[in-house]
């Protein structure tokens, strides 16, 4: 009877922190059923073991674990170079679902991220792709006045790589209906830099400037809030 009681409290009250990371994991209610990103763990001998192996592990960003069978599966949202898969159909075993918190922003039905490290335009499109989300992709001017007023100057999700001149949203390949360059911005018109700049940031004032992918810049990921 104490076993079952402390279960439960411990399904609704508890929160996993991993110290050595410093990293939160809560609850989720929603039920994780399959996966091809799946990380097996066996005989973890605690579920706070248990985030402690996906806190070590920069892709993973939710677990299972079951007291029972002292089963941990950690899970990625993005395939991870040289790394060993399983693919997982949930089974009988009732399992705790947890996700690593993270400090996202809510906008009109999207969850934001501000990524403070600063990073090359196609490193922050993977760190937006470890936490199951893209860089963002910005459709009306409100969103962009709001993203503005709300983080410093970072990546989107805008750019130019496949054809010159042509930018497209880099999560969906979609076409810019709405924009809203800096004045002197893109670079088309000066094809010497225009060559070079090809991934688009957001400045503080709102306004959209096109520059080199290489330069190391803080960044946004954007979600679907589930």
């Amino acid at each position: 009877m104490f076993r079952l009681s402390s279960r439960i409290l411990f399904a609704f009250l508890f929160s996993v922190y991993c110290l050595q990371r410093k990293n939160w994991y809560s609850r989720l209610d929603k039920e994780m059923t399959t996966s091809s990103l799946a990380v097996l763990h066996e005989e973890v001998s605690s579920i706070v073991y248990c985030a402690e192996l996906c806190s070590e592990d920069d892709y993973c960003m939710e677990f299972l674990y079951s007291d029972i069978n002292r089963q941990c599966i950690g899970f990625h949202c993005v395939k991870k170079d040289s790394y060993s898969y399983q693919y997982f159909v949930l089974g009988s075993t009732q399992m705790l679902h947890y996700e690593k918190e993270l400090n996202w922003v809510e906008y009109s039905g999207h969850l934001y991220l501000y990524g403070e490290e600063k990073l090359t335009w196609e490193d922050a499109k993977l760190e937006c792709q470890k936490k199951c989300a893209h860089l963002v992709l910005i459709e009306t001017k409100e969103e962009s006045d709001w993203l503005a007023a709300t983080f410093l100057n970072a990546w989107t999700g805008g750019n130019d790589l496949d054809i010159e001149g042509q930018f497209v949203w880099g999560h969906s390949n979609t076409s810019m209906v709405f924009t809203n360059w800096y004045v002197t911005e893109p670079s088309i018109g000066n094809p010497s830099l225009a060559a070079v700049r090809d991934c688009i940031d957001i400045l503080r004032n709102g306004k959209w400037n096109d520059k080199s992918c290489l330069m190391l810049t803080a960044f946004i990921c954007e979600r679907t809030i589930i």
